[in-house]
């Protein structure tokens, strides 16, 4: 288990909040700093994440 607030990096802390909102259709205001997340789900969202991220390295601003 893990808690948003053990997330020490403030902007990963941020997105991870961010997406569980989006994932659960809430502000990210809504997401206690208390909520808990399970291994499998951590993975989950971050690999997310990371896929979100890599889409955007591959987006060709000039488009």
């Amino acid at each position: 288990m893990i808690r948003i607030r053990e997330i020490l990096d403030p902007d990963l802390r941020q997105r991870v909040r961010e997406a569980l909102a989006a994932r659960r259709g809430c502000m990210v205001a809504a997401i206690p700093d208390w909520f808990e997340l399970d291994d499998a789900d951590f993975v989950d969202l971050l690999n997310d994440l990371r896929d979100g991220q890599e889409q955007e390295d591959l987006h060709d601003p000039r488009e």
